[in-house]
């Protein structure tokens, strides 16, 4: 009586160059996501050449036309500040004096009027560290960013952490 065997292949050859075919398959998936989280995630970022008041159409913006920034947006507001490289002049808010009141050393890199939260409190973004601003749109890197009121740096009597609205630090990259 004839045996008759039939050719099966071992588990070790359903592979890819060593790899588990199963595995190559969830790798090959979560790079395709990644990858589409990637594109949407550059693709959407703003880059503007100045900071005008472009209107309350504007998503992100406010009825008066300021930014509305939270901690979620933050990063992306002070990366579009520094691509933008616009400076905003000070006005009646003596941003340098308020860093000082705040026991921040720094000087100010950037500084941006916005809106805070969604309670959309009016206040300033101050970008700020030791360097300046050239070399940090020119490397990127670790920035200090601090959210305070308007009238920051301008009322001696007052307490300088009821200013405050919030303080850290952004990473940013290159332009």
């Amino acid at each position: 009586m004839a045996h008759s065997r039939r050719s099966r292949l071992p588990a070790r050859s359903r592979s890819v160059t060593g790899i588990p075919l199963s595995l190559a398959l969830i790798a090959l998936l979560l790079g395709l996501q990644l990858s589409a989280a990637l594109d949407s995630g550059t693709t959407s970022r703003v880059r503007t050449g100045s900071s005008s008041v472009e209107g309350a159409a504007v998503p992100g913006k406010n009825e008066s036309g300021l930014p509305v920034i939270t901690e979620m947006t933050l990063g992306t507001e002070v990366q579009r500040l520094i691509d933008s490289g616009a400076i905003l002049p000070m006005a009646s808010f003596d941003a340098a004096q308020c860093l000082r009141e705040q026991n921040i050393p720094d000087s100010v890199l950037i500084m941006e009027e916005v809106a805070w939260g969604a309670e959309e409190t009016p206040g300033w973004l101050l970008v700020h560290g030791p360097g300046d601003r050239e070399t940090l749109r020119s490397t990127g890197g670790i920035v200090s960013a601090t959210v305070v009121l308007p009238q920051c740096g301008s009322v001696q009597d007052a307490d300088p952490a009821a200013n405050l609205l919030w303080t850290g630090q952004v990473m940013v990259g290159s332009v």
